[in-house]
């Protein structure tokens, strides 16, 4: 439950995330954007390796150990990795 609240104020935060489903662990967030920018550069220079899932999704499939400060983290890198893409 705390995955999907996180990722659904990334939802809230961004108007490019325009859907977000999933059920447990795993969710994805659709874009309305191409998601390779996200991914392959403002997210790996920030050391976290998310997967997409097609062009516009990326697909979050944790480890079923992860924590609340681990969502935290990997959603406040989220975040500044958009913001990256965004501004450019």
């Amino acid at each position: 439950a705390y995955l999907w609240e996180k990722l659904e104020e990334l939802k809230k935060s961004f108007p490019q995330i325009c859907d977000h489903r999933g059920m447990g662990l795993i969710q994805g967030l659709e874009f309305s954007v191409p998601v390779g920018p996200i991914v392959s550069n403002a997210l790996l220079k920030q050391k976290l390796v998310l997967i997409t899932a097609g062009n516009k999704v990326i697909r979050f499939v944790p480890p079923l150990i992860i924590r609340k400060e681990h969502v935290d983290e990997m959603t406040l890198r989220l975040g500044r990795a958009i913001e990256t893409v965004r501004a450019q």
